[in-house]
């Protein structure tokens, strides 16, 4: 760290706060990386993450696409907590280190959870409003883009339109998968760009009564 401020190779902000009454000195550097640093190429497939209120499933596939590998995450102290944060800490440390481990990228939704609370606000639904709250999607993002980050992982995000209702139309049955397993498994290939569409099963014609 002392070598990158000498050189004077990456932007260097510095704020004084007051916290308690105490006053801190905070400093923050920024650096860029580059590609080639990456040790994770989508080339040889991907590993996609559904996070979910409890548990995290996960979705292996090969270069192709074709769905290799599953896992259930659970996270018995989802929520707040240091607990909690321990917790997801190390089941990410385990994700990155399987990440790098077979070299593929991790693929996860962009999801925006500030902006569903908000739309979640009115009261209708107050099952919902309470599950919603007790992710703590902001810190799984934050700490998964971090070790991400330091371990060289390239992380993907994608657009979570659809995933779930591709996933349970196109591949539950198929596979015999859940609607979790079945979504990570659309999020994976999302990564890969490969399109996946909602299956419309073909309506049956009405055959005339015969009097």
């Amino acid at each position: 760290m002392i070598e990158l401020i000498k050189a004077n190779d990456t932007p260097l902000t510095a704020r004084i706060l007051r916290r308690g009454g105490k006053w801190y000195l905070q400093v923050i550097i920024t650096w860029t990386r580059l590609p080639d640093d990456e040790r994770t190429k989508i080339i040889y497939g991907a590993i996609g993450l559904d996070y979910n209120d409890g548990f995290i499933e996960e979705s292996e596939t090969d270069p192709f696409g074709n769905l290799i590998y599953q896992e259930h995450i659970p996270l018995d102290h989802h929520g707040m907590g240091n607990k909690a944060e321990s917790e997801i800490q190390q089941k990410i440390a385990a994700l990155v280190k399987q990440a790098l481990d077979k070299k593929k990228p991790i693929i996860v939704e962009d999801l925006n959870f500030k902006k569903t609370k908000a739309k979640t606000q009115s009261g209708s639904n107050k099952k919902y409003n309470q599950m919603i709250h007790a992710f703590d999607y902001s810190r799984y993002k934050d700490l998964l883009s971090n070790a991400a980050y330091r371990n060289n992982v390239e992380l993907i995000y994608v657009n979570p339109a659809y995933t779930s209702s591709i996933g349970i139309s196109k591949y539950k049955d198929k596979k015999k998968l859940n609607r979790h397993q079945a979504a990570s498994y659309v999020i994976a290939r999302k990564g890969q760009n490969y399109i996946d569409r909602v299956y419309k099963r073909p309506k049956q014609k009405k055959v005339p009564a015969v009097v």
